[in-house]
């Protein structure tokens, strides 16, 4: 079965979204490691899903996992059932980006389709490291604003950041690889 999921960056307006579909077969682990693809982030940080009330991340990189299931023991299709669930992802925990993953269909996977794939989506995700939602809304204001303190010093650091830029075929591309 292919799962269908709207992931969505929550605390930024615009809102940064993607639409993925994926096999349910996959592990949490491997999941991650899409949604990342999928939104931009580049794995340099710990994660974990909060599904149904239950954490599951990688306790073997983690020394303060406890509690914390391990993400790579775990299917997509083991814990999330039906579609209309949803549940949270959150990538860096000291920039604390919180993803809401709504599962908007569940369906026969289709033999011409190539899966995983993104299929739709809007805007560029921040920066790795920017500083979460906070740290985000001052990058963008200094890179908008040639004199702004911090311009330079971040044109420098992001290079070509474009905020309203998303490439789906590039998004697919990464996370088929």
């Amino acid at each position: 079965m292919i799962y269908q999921l709207h992931v969505q960056l929550l605390g930024i307006t615009p809102l940064i979204w993607r639409r993925i579909q994926v096999p349910g077969d996959i592990s949490l682990y491997r999941m991650n490691l899409l949604i990342q693809r999928a939104i931009g982030w580049k794995n340099t940080h710990l994660s974990e899903f909060n599904i149904d009330g239950r954490k599951y991340g990688a306790t073997e990189q983690d020394h303060f996992a406890e509690g914390i299931y391990e993400f790579k023991k775990f299917k997509l299709c083991e814990v999330v059932t039906a579609a209309r669930e949803s549940f949270l992802f959150t990538y860096d925990f000291g920039d604390d980006w919180q993803h809401k993953v709504v599962v908007e269909d569940i369906f026969p996977r289709e033999k011409e389709v190539k899966y995983p794939q993104c299929i739709a989506g809007e805007r560029a995700c921040p920066p790795e490291d920017v500083g979460g939602i906070y740290g985000y809304d001052d990058f963008l204001e200094a890179i908008s604003d040639p004199k702004h303190e911090s311009h330079a010093d971040y044109k420098a650091w992001a290079k070509k950041f474009d905020p309203e830029r998303f490439d789906v075929g590039k998004a697919t591309k990464a996370m088929q690889r």
